[in-house]
């Protein structure tokens, strides 16, 4: 075998293996605390930094699907970041989504959302971790580093399976946000190079819907 069909067997053994892992440590009644909450907010604030950074946007654009105001934080400091909360309350939820190594940037986000009496989830690898100190309702998913690069495989997952319950939960509100999608798509037309899939919309959506 050679070297590069080695290192990809053991990649994806690897990750496999963080799947099992955190299928295994994910508690069902923390998932199910955080679709609730993520259903009742108002509004939905998403951070992730550096490498958690394309976790938050990757969340925020299907939760824009899903929910009425979804907001994900992009910063490159901690000042920006206390602007975007500005306005945060009790009514809000705050997604924090930080691994090694932990940004104090999320943390202190957290420590700010917590002072708001605002609803906190995190997406990190374990209990211990810093930003589980202002949130009762940890998400954990579990990363380990090969080479240089930490294995976002099992975060991704967790993140895909949040998505599936949100709309499960909220059937009606996903199909008529995807009407509505549809509908706007087709009064204000984009070059259809940029869309390969010409199925009728309406039956597409129905069977995405009926899938979950």
């Amino acid at each position: 075998m050679k070297r590069s069909e080695e290192l990809l067997k053991k990649a994806l053994e690897h990750d496999k293996m963080l799947l099992t892992k955190t299928g295994e440590k994910l508690n069902p009644d923390v998932f199910v605390q955080a679709v609730d909450m993520i259903s009742k907010a108002r509004h939905v604030y998403i951070l992730g930094v550096r490498s958690c950074a394309p976790l938050a946007e990757y969340l925020g654009y299907y939760m824009h699907q899903i929910h009425a105001d979804v907001r994900v934080i992009r910063t490159n400091s901690a000042s920006e970041i206390f602007e975007q909360l500005l306005h945060l309350d009790k009514r809000d939820v705050v997604v924090g989504i930080s691994f090694p190594r932990y940004s104090m940037r999320v943390l202190k986000a957290l420590e700010f959302a917590n002072s708001r009496s605002a609803g906190i989830i995190t997406l990190t690898d374990n209990p211990h971790s810093p930003v589980c100190l202002y949130s009762s309702c940890n998400l954990l998913a579990y990363t380990k580093m090969t080479s240089i690069v930490d294995s976002m495989t099992a975060p991704i997952a967790v993140i895909n399976a949040l998505v599936v319950a949100l709309c499960a939960k909220n059937r009606k509100a996903v199909f008529e946000n995807l009407q509505e999608m549809e509908r706007i798509w087709q009064e204000y037309p984009v070059d259809s190079s940029d869309e390969m899939n010409f199925l009728n919309a309406d039956t597409r959506i129905q069977k995405d819907i009926s899938d979950i």
